[in-house]
């Protein structure tokens, strides 16, 4: 159970795997690597070693994609802190705009 909950899975959803019923996903073979150093490309094809060495937990394939998935974030980041900055100018023209409404409504009421 607990080897089962460390890869994101039920008991029954491991057992699936075990008995062939299920294959498994990308997403836990990602999970068995990072959790267990488990070798992915032995995992596809019985190549290799079984684990990875403690040293090569991440190849570069993973920490480029690690560094573009950063770099999206923070140009999102800047993103929004542009557009939160674009709609308090418009706020401002509207709070603006209505300040003159009212002004002009008033000097109209009174003629």
């Amino acid at each position: 159970m607990e080897f089962a909950s460390s890869i994101g899975l039920t008991q029954a959803g491991y057992s699936d795997i075990e008995r062939g019923k299920n294959n498994v996903s990308g997403k836990i073979k990602i999970l068995l690597k990072r959790e267990h150093r488990v070798n992915v490309v032995w995992l596809e094809s019985g190549e290799g070693e079984m684990f990875l060495p403690a040293d090569e937990n991440q190849n570069s394939e993973e920490q480029t994609l690690i560094a573009n998935f950063q770099l999206e974030i923070q140009r999102l980041q800047k993103e929004i802190n542009q557009l939160a900055a674009e709609n308090n100018q418009f706020r401002e023209q509207a709070d603006s705009m209505n300040q003159i409404i009212e002004k002009l409504k008033t000097d109209l009421n009174k003629k």
